[in-house]
């Protein structure tokens, strides 16, 4: 039974705490493999299966984040990152200092989250924006990896980003927080 099936049979609240979302996967109850985010409190169900552009994107930004960090960072692929008391969610890639735990990161402590869109660009650009900029993530970028362009989101005030610019392939574009980050779309694999 899926945690859709669960929520909708009345065996898990239709809004949780990130914390009850971890006593919930800790007892068995969520599996680990569920695709879903906690927004504001409430499930909402991603995509399983990936689109091909989305998977290669993703893969190669992984291999160029990779080239250009240190061993200070650490990069997760498609990790649960705590915005809040009622948001968890799961960024394509997301980069913070090593030694910090995936269940202990915040906001501030990201220095880059990203997000891969195909099909996702208006979520990722509408909801996950915001939540981002109340959560204090500094860099955030959409890439579209259709149109293969980036879309950076930085200066998080009061809830939305005061500086969002768009690059296309053939523009390097430089990570805030990490200096020996350059993406440029058209020169990755």
């Amino acid at each position: 039974m899926t945690i859709f099936q669960n929520v909708r049979k009345g065996l898990i609240p239709a809004r949780l705490t990130v914390a009850e979302v971890y006593a919930l996967t800790a007892a068995g109850v969520l599996a680990e493999g569920d695709n879903f985010e906690l927004i504001e409190g409430e499930i909402v169900p991603m995509p399983a299966a990936k689109h091909n552009y989305h998977e290669a994107m993703k893969s190669a930004l992984t291999r160029a984040i990779i080239l250009g960090t240190d061993a200070g960072t650490a990069l997760f692929v498609e990790p649960s990152v705590t915005l809040s008391e009622t948001t968890l969610v799961e960024p394509d890639l997301a980069v913070w200092p090593r030694g910090i735990g995936t269940q202990d990161v915040r906001g501030p402590e990201l220095l880059i989250l990203i997000e891969v869109a195909v099909s996702s660009i208006a979520y990722d650009l509408k909801v996950k924006a915001p939540l981002y900029a109340a959560a204090g993530v500094r860099d955030y970028w959409v890439v579209d990896a259709v149109r293969r362009t980036i879309r950076v989101h930085r200066t998080p005030e009061n809830g939305r980003y005061a500086d969002v610019e768009e690059y296309e392939a053939h523009d390097g574009v430089a990570a805030l927080l990490l200096p020996g980050v350059k993406i440029r779309l058209d020169a990755i694999d």
